[in-house]
């Protein structure tokens, strides 16, 4: 070997170490290790995009519904926020402000921590052509990935477009309908270029730096992952990819070097059906949206802490509810009740003792019924009604004892829509624990509609 391949040798292997610290690779980046915890599934028709803030509340997208769900890091229902046309991507940044895609409208709507309207990004109603997915990243920029535009669009912190990158294409730094974009720590932007099968990574201002993926083989198919939906990065650099096509979350490192994956393909705990959005919390937990299961699902990533409330399981009677016509009210007073719950045969669920009841038989797996306390017991904010009769037994004689509650039918109705809406019961056990439960419900107007 001569002198002059030797030193250029020398050269090289430094320039390669370089190149490595450049993409943020590290020795140490191994898959986490994910503990299944729960899932949420209640409250949604169709979870698609999530985002958690600064307090560890978690919010929920849901474009079939029209709605925003939100929830408390132990669980616990906050709000439903409704009258969205089909919301995709939210996310919120260091002030608290709550950033939503309206892929009907689209724009991205911008809301104060309080949810008072705060205009929007650009010009507002068709700034995006389908508005799917953003991030904001702590100086304030926000990201967002235009699908059918085949663009990144980035916004400065007064909400008017600073740059764009991207346009339709195979090539470098061209798009086949991205769905996703984030930021990782050092600045990097990665991109899932969906219909490409592949990752892009850009820099802060939008010049391509690599790709990995892409469509390889005979059929076309990508044999680290398949239609990727949502992608999130982590403080560690590794890159979560929410594989809706095989029903896993694929890690990898910042250049695309598999780490493992998450979760399985299916219906059972813990398991994944579409998985189309992450978001990780402040106490570590990963939490993936299953559209194709209804539910999020949540793991435990690592060292994590798991805040939360115990979960009930509610059966409501009925379940299909209806305004009171103000012309019937006279004729049904003048109604007899009957004098106690009666039952239609084995498994049939109590009729109420008065139509403007509500009946909630309450379950909480491994807690004795007895420990609730009725006066904790709230549905929607309203307390139960003090009504005679037994509130412990088998009423749906399913071999177990449940606790039996009865709220005000018309006071519940005041914190409903009309059409889909949900029942939350709160309450305390002896022991001072928090339980909570969520139910649907359908809710008509006096005509008859659901709207």
């Amino acid at each position: 070997m001569t002198g002059r391949s030797t030193l250029r040798r020398s050269w090289v292997l430094p320039a390669a170490f370089a190149c490595l610290s450049a993409l943020g690779l590290s020795a140490q980046a191994t898959l986490p290790v994910a503990t299944a915890l729960r899932s949420y599934d209640k409250g949604f028709r169709e979870p698609v995009r999530l985002a958690t803030d600064a307090a560890g509340r978690l919010y929920v997208a849901d474009p079939r519904l029209g709605a925003i769900t939100v929830r408390d890091e132990s669980g616990k229902f906050l709000a439903v926020k409704r009258g969205f046309d089909r919301p995709l991507g939210l996310a919120v940044d260091a002030s608290g402000r709550i950033f939503v895609c309206e892929a009907g409208k689209g724009r991205v709507a911008i809301f104060t921590p309080g949810w008072v309207p705060a205009g929007y990004l650009g010009q507002g109603d068709g700034e995006f052509q389908l508005p799917n997915h953003l991030q904001i990243t702590p100086d304030g920029l926000v990201y967002v990935v235009d699908s059918l535009a085949n663009l990144v669009k980035v916004y400065a912190p007064d909400n008017q477009l600073a740059r764009q990158f991207g346009g339709p294409g195979t090539q470098a730094g061209q798009f086949n309908f991205p769905t996703g974009v984030a930021v990782g720590p050092t600045g990097e932007v990665f991109v899932s270029d969906q219909g490409n099968e592949r990752i892009q990574v850009f820099d802060a201002q939008g010049t391509f730096l690599r790709k990995f993926g892409g469509l390889i083989g005979m059929l076309g198919s990508n044999t680290t992952f398949g239609r990727v939906q949502g992608l999130l990065a982590d403080a560690q650099g590794r890159i979560y990819l929410a594989d809706s096509f095989r029903g896993v979350v694929v890690v990898v490192n910042s250049a695309g070097a598999s780490l493992g994956k998450l979760g399985t393909f299916g219906s059972d705990p813990g398991q994944l059906m579409g998985p189309a959005s992450l978001a990780i919390d402040r106490n570590n937990r990963l939490f993936v949206a299953a559209p194709g299961n209804t539910r999020v699902e949540i793991f435990g990533l690592d060292a994590y802490t798991d805040p939360h409330i115990l979960s009930a399981v509610l059966t409501v009677a009925p379940t299909d509810l209806r305004r009171e016509d103000p012309f019937e009210r006279h004729y049904a007073a003048q109604q007899t009740p009957p004098r106690s719950p009666q039952f239609r045969g084995r498994g049939a669920l109590p009729i109420p003792p008065r139509p403007d009841l509500v009946s909630v038989l309450i379950k909480i797996p491994g807690v004795d019924p007895s420990t609730i306390q009725t006066d904790s017991l709230t549905a929607n904010g309203i307390p139960a009604a003090h009504v005679p009769g037994a509130f412990l037994g088998d009423f749906d004689h399913d071999g177990r004892v449940e606790y039996r509650a009865w709220f005000d039918l018309n006071r519940l109705l005041t914190t409903m829509p009309d059409g889909s809406a949900f029942l939350v019961v709160s309450g305390r056990l002896a022991d001072g624990r928090a339980f909570e439960g969520l139910a649907d419900v359908n809710v008509a107007n006096p005509t008859g509609r659901l709207q």
